[in-house]
């Protein structure tokens, strides 16, 4: 498989920004592609932050679900750390020990090959994992084990890596083409996410229990979580990847990118606000905007964003879709949002829209089952992760009562990907999926 020269990321990562689509992308500073100043920002709304996601119709599995500390998972991942920094060192010390140049290389080679072939059995995993959680052998609280149990693996392999690196770096007559060791980089990125690290932080304890949104396919997964003020997303798409050849250039993906995130593109910092790695089969697109980072993938093979991380603080949170019910003298509003998107409610008082603050519990209409999301605080505002189905939200304070059925929105999914279905905007006109690497038009 053909891999794009390691020296063209560099010249990429260095440049301040990057976006435009053509043979003058590499540039200190580039027009947006919608012909406004990169200096000017826009505030964007959450119903225009476009997000990859899976069609409703390849949906297996959706619930939100509550995760908190678990003493089981916070040994094992203590365990998997642990394990993985002693081979390392291991690995490091038989190097270093190595009293021939020749013998340091091979083994500086055959720690590389572990690594890779290591990669290629996490991601036989990481299907397997879905798989059992769609065919309903494991729970959603399992599947976020072992994903982040993976992520945890390719984390500490990366680390072992970039050791490998230096020792390459070190070693006389001795040098490993670089778009091998970027290529590893990428593949082991397929396995780590925020949303996943964040569930490490909640079963070890480091962080507070919190409810995380699960959506699966066959072969993908999205996962979403609001913690710590910020709203934390990841989607993997493995129907959306052809390895198969790599026709698509670090300028297309550019372009995709941009055609994909428009309101995300055109609102990115005037300084260092995008750069772009290309490795192996795929390009990572990194976007730095007024409200909040983008990291987009993008298969060089299908030209799609397969993968993709959002974090998105709440203050810079723009919803524009409440529903309110009013009962008992509290009037209960909940700011909606697609499938897996951050809620917000508000709880205040009728007569002097004083914030009230009272515990709140979620669940679905078809269940009847709800759960304490947790209470509103002196603001009367408590965020979470919106269900993929009607839901009911109920507030009790004192001898009052509100109860608010309501259904999420629809997903603002990417431009560009190939479901077989139409693809739809925020509003629900459809539009045909452009060219990769068609500019946006202004």
């Amino acid at each position: 498989m053909k891999a794009l020269p390691f020296v063209l990321a560099i010249l990429l990562v260095a440049s301040p920004v990057l976006g435009a689509v053509g043979p003058d992308a590499v540039s200190g500073q580039t027009p947006a592609l919608n012909g406004t100043s990169p200096t000017q920002t826009q505030q964007v709304s959450n119903e225009t932050v476009r997000v990859l996601d899976i069609p409703e119709s390849a949906i297996v599995q959706a619930t939100v679900e509550p995760q908190h500390v678990d003493l089981g998972p916070s040994l094992d991942f203590a365990a998997l750390r642990s394990g993985g920094q002693i081979q390392t060192g291991a690995s490091i010390e038989r190097i270093e020990s190595a009293n021939d140049d020749s013998i340091r290389q091979q083994l500086i080679l055959d720690e590389i090959n572990r690594i890779e072939q290591r990669a290629i059995a996490l991601q036989s995993t990481q299907r397997s994992v879905i798989e059992a959680f769609n065919d309903d052998q494991i729970s959603a609280r399992e599947l976020l084990v072992e994903l982040a149990r993976i992520d945890a693996e390719a984390r500490g392999l990366n680390e072992r890596r970039i050791e490998l690196r230096s020792l390459a770096t070190e070693t006389p007559d001795f040098s490993i083409e670089s778009a091998r060791l970027a290529a590893l980089e990428r593949e082991l990125d397929t396995f780590t996410g925020p949303v996943r690290k964040h569930a490490v932080a909640v079963m070890t304890g480091r962080s507070d229990p919190t409810r995380f949104s699960v959506r699966t396919s066959d072969t993908g997964v999205v996962l979403s979580v609001v913690a710590d003020g910020e709203y934390i997303r990841e989607a993997y798409r493995a129907d959306l990847r052809d390895r198969d050849r790599s026709t698509v250039t670090y300028e297309d993906a550019l372009g995709i990118v941009a055609d994909n995130y428009p309101a995300v593109y055109s609102s990115r910092s005037a300084q260092n606000g995008t750069n772009v790695i290309s490795a192996g089969n795929s390009h990572r697109v990194r976007i730095n905007y007024n409200s909040g980072q983008l990291a987009a993938y993008v298969d060089a093979g299908s030209g799609e964003v397969f993968k993709e991380t959002q974090r998105r603080p709440l203050r810079g949170v723009s919803l524009t879709t409440p529903t309110t019910e009013v009962k008992d003298g509290l009037s209960l509003t909940a700011y909606r949002t697609y499938p897996g998107g951050p809620l917000r409610i508000q709880l205040n008082e009728t007569e002097t829209d004083t914030p009230v603050d009272a515990n709140v519990t979620l669940g679905l209409e078809a269940s009847q089952e709800s759960t304490l999301v947790g209470h509103t605080g002196p603001d009367g505002t408590i965020w979470t992760v919106s269900p993929s189905e009607t839901f009911t939200i109920t507030v009790i304070k004192g001898n009052s009562a509100v109860v608010l059925t309501t259904s999420p929105t629809t997903i603002p999914g990417l431009a560009t990907n190939t479901t077989g279905e139409s693809n739809s905007t925020p509003d629900g006109e459809t539009t045909p999926a452009p060219t990769p690497g068609t500019p946006i038009p202004a």
